[in-house]
């Protein structure tokens, strides 16, 4: 088998372990839309930081730019700040409509909110192939897959991003939550390693290039929003019963920080930048 084929046919396997991807659109959606209410508490300044390295090289003031799976505006509001337009695309409602306020807050002319499924959509049709200068797209479930990923380079008539992370990311909480309620660690999903996007886009004959940036999250939740998290991380795991959901309420009782149980991610992201042929 060809390294093109091999990497293509790694990402595609690594997918289906996927939680998301076990679940339909409307049930994804509704993820998404439950998660946009709390979803800026966990976004870290360092993304913002990516921005001004695309500056050195591949936006300015000229630029098009359309931000995939942009969520309530991380980079599409920063983006504005030294774009031309930027064109800000989900198909979560709830991310779209915190987004839509952030730009009627701060009175931003230049983003252009778009409601859409990057996996269904028809570029020709929409009018968008080959349309931007620059095409982005961070953390975007909507993008784990080869067809996605290469959907890109038909929007994009200049520079891509694709941010994902090194695939050695950490919880030490929910590690330990694992262990005590389990007896052992969940095997984390590899979906969002770079390691994939890379290889395909290198042997589709692209000349990527990547740099990483440490990026941590934080999860900030009361008593009973801890206790709701761990359920819902155990619930397709194990029966939670009486006794399993005494031992999570007890391990969050155990680990409360003031009025919060504080869960943090070590991670880092990795940046893939090229330009289409």
């Amino acid at each position: 088998m060809d390294d093109l084929n091999y990497w293509k046919d790694k990402w595609i396997e690594v997918g289906r372990e996927y939680i998301l991807n076990k679940k339909t659109t409307k049930e994804t959606i509704a993820v998404w839309d439950e998660s946009s209410k709390t979803y800026d508490e966990t976004v870290s300044n360092s993304r913002i930081n990516i921005i001004y390295k695309l500056k050195e090289d591949y936006i300015n003031e000229d630029s098009i730019v359309l931000d995939l799976g942009c969520g309530t505006g991380a980079y599409s509001m920063e983006l504005s700040k030294i774009c031309k337009e930027v064109h800000a695309m989900d198909y979560s409602d709830g991310m779209l409509n915190i987004l839509k306020a952030k730009i009627s807050e701060n009175n931003i002319k230049n983003i252009k909110v778009i409601k859409n499924d990057w996996n269904n959509i028809d570029l020709k049709a929409e009018g968008m192939n080959k349309k931007y200068d620059f095409v982005i797209s961070s953390l975007n479930p909507g993008c784990y897959n080869p067809s996605s990923l290469m959907k890109i380079n038909e929007a994009s008539k200049g520079g891509c991003c694709y941010i994902g992370t090194d695939g050695k990311g950490q919880n030490k909480l929910l590690n330990k939550a694992d262990e005590e309620i389990l007896g052992e660690r969940i095997k984390g999903c590899d979906i969002s390693n770079i390691i994939y996007p890379f290889n395909i886009l290198y042997f589709s004959g692209y000349n990527p290039s990547v740099f990483y940036i440490p990026c941590n999250w934080e999860g900030r939740n009361t008593y009973e929003k801890g206790v709701s998290k761990l359920i819902n991380r155990y619930k397709d795991l194990i029966q939670i019963n009486y006794n399993v959901e005494e031992k999570i309420k007890h391990f969050v009782k155990s680990h409360m920080e003031g009025d919060l149980f504080i869960d943090k991610s070590e991670n880092n992201l990795g940046i893939i930048l090229w330009r289409t042929i």
